[in-house]
């Protein structure tokens, strides 16, 4: 990343402002893609002023390009509960949209500026001439959906493309009358390709609530509205639910309905024929809930979870406006999900569960998704086990339910729980903040951090420091709120823990020949130099092999403690490319509470004759919980003699009531002598263990002054992790005639947490 000189002197103002300032460039560093702190002066002017102004005041932190003619505009100004207001603002160049082209400016209560956030497009070199038309573009989607549908939207845009180009763009909406939501095209509008495409009909997932009487017909018939009742059940439960779940939102956040502006809650219930669905419209503006088959689905209006996660979207659809595909659109269900069940629990949440209350009615035990466990119905729980899209492949409802959106949406629901939960989490300890915290974090970071002038591809990694920046602003970023999100996140794979904990990754590839029926075999080492305690661990392994049940493959720890991952099992296969992890090799527990500092060494032996192969690479995934320091200095000066040709010499003891484990220890001897090829010096520790540091070496050297560290010395290593209290000893002996000498003193000086 290069910044112009310019860029340099405006961050460097920015900067100098406050201690707490910071910028985050993009990768080019054409755009400060984010900027926190106190950035502005206090200012009674109106939001739009404030925001504004402070783009002119560092406008020279933007790179744009010369040929770049912007037009920003006010796209929405919140204000929230705290009384920060929130400034979003869509990018024009040439007067064309550009998609995903938003600004963020976040005002305090006293007019300062605190936070930034930039997705603008810094240069567009495109032709703005489209040379295909509208006209065509709207055919081509068409012709890809392979039917006829209403065109609802289609105008030209700036799209950034998966390989970070820029294109002119027709963004095309088609509505088909089977369907509940828009399908969106991105269609080049030079040369006719599909750029992107997803649709927003999502699965299951003042008052109004029709009935369809079982057609497809919307809204319907109206039954009741505001405060009538209806002997129709169903009626009666969507409109109680909705009741319930506006009264949430007001009470819990201060807002007037999905779209703040205090809009009616329209929903049609008996939609369809055994219709086994329930979906936020958001061409229509409401809500609609199928009957279920009675099989598989009651009706849907029965759960208030539901009602919640459906109601849920449509706070989505006017705040982050989430592209519903890939992560984006697993987001979109993560929060659905997260809120339904805040609404669905009163106080303590005690039931993580989505739709259990009408999915499989005769199924006990059953439910849609479960926030907890997300693995108990088949979903991930980690980035490890994300599902993504192979390159080039476009999102599809059909082929793979648009970016697995609803498999990897686990991920986020995961994080979701951890925060209001807590727990431990592939290695991670997450301190859980309770619903009260959690959901209002969840909540700003939602609708203010994540707020979009367009609809917008965001990634998990985007809503994380959208929970941090909400966070930051609720309960500040030193405490154990911020810790907690940054662990919640790390812990399901996305960023790095809080300072407790650390995520080391290292891969060697060492191309080394495995010896043909050697039980030695050969050995690849990699050395962790980071402190601290490993609570997860993941090996992963590449062997070139003709024949895998000859081998052997064995991780030793720095401590020397031993796993074996594969042991001659694999028949006539070839190679062995595998992912050893705690759920698939339980004999790796051993290593859990280990100190990881040192070096780990892979073993791999071939145990029969006839074949040969490789060890081409491999490498350790850890999570580790860092420990925290604290040092101790200790010494005594006896000026003792040295008794010559004495076996029981002279010793030193200095007692240690600290309590703690051992990182690292220096000894430090000062002995004067004639010969020191006659001393031995033997260190013992509180468990009555003895380290032999000096033994007759040195021959007719005079003088012993010397550091003995874990660092560098093996005989040391082996205290690292042992207890720190108790009595610690030094003996000297000389251990032949004629020399003499004098132990003036020695000290020890032990890192420990």
């Amino acid at each position: 990343m290069q910044l112009t000189k310019k860029q340099e002197e405006a961050s460097g103002r920015l900067l100098t402002g406050g201690a707490e300032n910071r910028i985050f460039w993009s990768d080019s560093g054409k755009i400060a893609k984010f900027i926190m702190g106190r950035l502005s002066a206090p200012s009674g002017d109106d939001p739009e002023t404030i925001a504004q102004a402070f783009m002119a005041d560092n406008r020279e932190l933007f790179d744009l390009a010369a040929d770049v003619a912007e037009r920003l505009a006010v796209s929405s100004i919140e204000r929230d509960s705290q009384g920060h207001v929130h400034v979003c603002l869509a990018q024009f160049i040439r007067e064309v949209p550009v998609h995903e082209g938003s600004v963020q400016v976040h005002i305090n209560g006293d007019g300062e500026v605190i936070a930034y956030k930039d997705n603008r497009l810094a240069e567009a070199d495109v032709d703005f001439q489209p040379r295909f038309s509208e006209v065509n573009a709207v055919h081509a989607a068409m012709a890809d959906i392979g039917e006829e549908g209403e065109k609802q939207q289609c105008g030209l845009c700036l799209y950034r493309h998966s390989d970070a180009t820029v294109h002119l763009a027709w963004q095309v909406a088609i509505l088909l009358p089977h369907e509940h939501g828009a399908r969106y095209y991105f269609i080049d509008a030079h040369d006719g390709g599909i750029l992107y495409r997803f649709s927003e009909s999502r699965a299951i997932m003042a008052r109004k609530t029709y009935t369809a009487k079982n057609q497809q017909n919307l809204p319907g018939t109206l039954v009741i509205q505001d405060e009538l009742t209806s002997a129709d059940e169903v009626v009666q439960a969507a409109h109680n639910n909705a009741r319930e779940v506006y009264d949430y939102y007001r009470k819990t956040f201060g807002r007037d309905s999905y779209d703040n502006q205090g809009s009616p809650l329209v929903a049609t219930v008996h939609f369809g024929q055994s219709y086994n669905n329930a979906y936020w419209n958001s061409s229509r503006k409401q809500m609609v809930y199928g009957d279920g088959d009675g099989s598989q689905w009651l009706p849907l209006a029965y759960a208030l979870d539901i009602v919640g996660h459906e109601f849920t979207h449509a706070i989505t659809s006017c705040t982050a406006r989430f592209v519903y595909a890939e992560q984006s659109g697993a987001l979109d269900e993560a929060f659905a999900d997260f809120f339904g069940v805040m609404i669905a629990n009163d106080g303590e949440i005690v039931d993580w569960q989505m739709g259990e209350g009408v999915y499989t009615p005769y199924r006990s035990g059953d439910a849609l998704r479960d926030l907890a466990d997300p693995s108990r119905f088949g979903l991930p729980d980690h980035m490890d086990s994300f599902m993504h899209l192979r390159p080039g492949e476009l999102p599809d409802g059909g082929k793979n339910d648009l970016g697995w959106l609803h498999y990897n949406c686990g991920i986020p629901c995961k994080a979701a729980h951890l925060t209001v939960a807590g727990g431990t989490h592939h290695g991670i300890t997450v301190e859980g903040l309770g619903r009260d915290k959690a959901e209002q974090i969840y909540f700003l970071g939602l609708t203010e951090y994540m707020r979009s002038s367009t609809l917008s591809r965001w990634t998990f990694e985007q809503a994380r420091f959208a929970a941090l920046n909400a966070c930051r602003q609720l309960y500040g970023d030193q405490g154990r709120e911020y810790a907690a999100v940054k662990n919640a996140w790390a812990a399901v794979g996305v960023g790095e823990p809080a300072s407790q904990f650390a995520v080391i990754s290292k891969e060697v590839s060492p191309s080394l020949a495995i010896p043909d029926n050697k039980p030695q075999g050969v050995s690849s080492a990699i050395l962790i130099e980071e402190e601290g305690i490993l609570r997860e661990l993941t090996v992963v392994v590449m062997i070139n092999h003709s024949y895998i049940n000859d081998l052997r493959v064995r991780l030793v720890s720095p401590g020397g403690e031993e796993v074996v991952l594969h042991d001659r099992t694999g028949g006539e296969e070839d190679d062995i490319i595998a992912e050893y992890r705690l759920d698939n090799t339980p004999a790796l527990v051993r290593f859990a509470g280990d100190m990881v500092q040192g070096e780990w060494q892979l073993i791999v032996a071939d145990l029969a004759r006839s074949d040969q192969g490789t060890l081409a690479g491999w490498g350790l995934t850890m999570a580790v919980e860092k420990l925290a320091r604290k040092s101790l200095a200790r010494g005594l000066g006896p000026e003792l003699p040295i008794p010559d040709n004495s076996p029981q010499g002279v010793a030193g003891t200095i007692q240690v009531a600290e309590a703690g484990t051992i990182l690292h220890v220096d000894v430090t001897v000062d002995i004067t002598h004639t010969w020191v090829g006659d001393l031995q010096l033997i260190f013992i520790g509180p468990s009555g263990r003895e380290m032999v540091l000096h033994d007759r070496a040195g021959a007719s050297r005079h003088d012993l002054k010397k550091t003995y560290s874990s660092r560098t010395d093996d005989v040391l290593r082996q205290l690292i992790g042992a207890e720190l209290q108790g009595d610690w000893t030094l003996k000297v002996s000389d251990l032949a005639a004629q020399d003499t000498g004098i132990l003036h003193g020695w000290k020890m000086e032990i890192l420990y947490n």
